[in-house]
């Protein structure tokens, strides 16, 4: 304790010598002084506001700066959402290319251990009336993936050696009116809900027929005789 005091001691000491007893006076009469005072609150709130000012500056530079770094993501965004757009609408054209000899024939009863390739031969025979030799077709089967009508057999997907084959049978196909049977093209996914689309235009009456022709999609609208092609989803907005 006695050590503490003494420190004190010369604390105190070393103060008054520091700062004098005038001194000490003078700070008294200051602040009792209101033109000092105001004196000193003015210049704090000067740099107060200054500082302000200066949060302020910053802030709105802040912004800026952000508001013209989003704008230009804003438009990176959408330049590779049209990229990407153009790059899916190549690859789906691709697609539908790689099926431009392809037809499905709905409606031939399924037959077990059934040689695809025969039973579609002798279907185009006895149904169109267009022989084709074995090697006319390059590959046949049925697709198992489809939704089909419960009962009604799975259509048949063929993809013939050249495209003449296909487009002859595809003409012909209007033979098949009125009968339990249907050839339509091979279609991607994309293009097949525009088919379906299509249909529900047509049993709304506002188009008056539909169809595809090499993977395109046509449709005459109602009250017109002018033929219209469906490129994508979008042009729907035209019916």
């Amino acid at each position: 304790m006695k050590n503490i005091l003494t420190n004190s001691d010369v604390l105190q000491e070393s103060l008054n010598i520091t700062l004098p007893h005038q001194s000490m006076e003078i700070a008294d009469q200051l602040t009792k002084n209101d033109v000092f005072i105001q004196t000193v609150v003015s210049k704090l709130y000067e740099h107060i506001i200054a500082d302000e000012k200066f949060k302020q500056e910053l802030h709105d530079a802040l912004l800026f700066e952000f508001l013209q770094t989003n704008s230009k993501l804003e438009k990176q965004i959408k330049q590779n959402e049209e990229k990407m757009k153009h790059l899916n609408s190549k690859v789906e054209g691709l697609e539908q290319y790689s099926r431009r000899n392809c037809l499905l024939i709905h409606g031939i009863p399924h037959i077990k251990g059934e040689d695809t390739d025969k039973v579609v031969l002798n279907f185009l025979k006895k149904k169109l009336d267009i022989e084709l030799e074995d090697d006319a077709i390059d590959r046949s089967h049925r697709l198992k993936s489809m939704a089909t009508t419960k009962n009604k057999p799975k259509p048949i997907i063929v993809k013939f050696v050249t495209h003449n084959d296909k487009d002859w049978v595809y003409y012909n196909k209007k033979k098949l009116k009125n009968q339990e049977y249907l050839i339509t093209e091979s279609l991607t996914s994309v293009r097949l809900q525009c088919m379906k689309k299509l249909k529900e235009e047509y049993l709304a009456k506002k188009i008056t027929s539909y169809w595809s022709q090499d993977g395109n999609l046509f449709y005459i609208k109602s009250g017109s005789h002018v033929k219209q092609i469906i490129k994508s989803y979008t042009d729907f907005n035209g019916i």
